[in-house]
């Protein structure tokens, strides 16, 4: 992804019922969020990017680069998914959410979306006992 906030912007000319003339943009970063906020929702996936928690400042876009023109966008999802979940069906689930959040609200036909499962949440019983640090 490019590092340029004005590079990430994409303008579309519009045809407005009304009559009035104007431009609508949209940064990748808006898009790259809807996606985000889609993958929230899908069974299994326990988060987007390497940890669960977003601190202040963080970019909401962590996990995620979104490419997107004038009519498409295509996306890289980084995910962790929940121990014993069908990664294929949430990979399913997750492409159709994605695609059917960034139509309604992007107006963009998705292309692709690349999903790299890079962890897996294992249940409190799994999660290897840590000794106290100190005593």
């Amino acid at each position: 992804m490019v590092d340029n906030k004005e590079d990430k912007k994409i303008m579309v000319s519009e045809e407005n019922p009304s009559g009035i003339a104007g431009h609508l943009t949209l940064n990748e970063d808006v898009v790259a969020t809807i996606a985000r906020l889609a993958a929230r929702d899908v069974p299994g996936i326990s988060s987007v990017g390497k940890t669960p928690f977003l601190s202040f400042g963080e970019d909401r876009t962590r996990g995620i680069a979104a490419e997107v023109g004038q009519k498409q966008a295509a996306f890289d999802l980084d995910i962790v998914v929940e121990y014993g979940q069908d990664i294929k069906e949430i990979a399913r689930i997750l492409r159709e959410r994605t695609a059917a959040e960034v139509k309604k609200m992007a107006g963009r036909e998705v292309v692709e979306i690349n999903i790299h499962v890079v962890d897996i949440k294992l249940p409190e019983e799994l999660q290897p006992k840590r000794s106290p640090r100190v005593i």
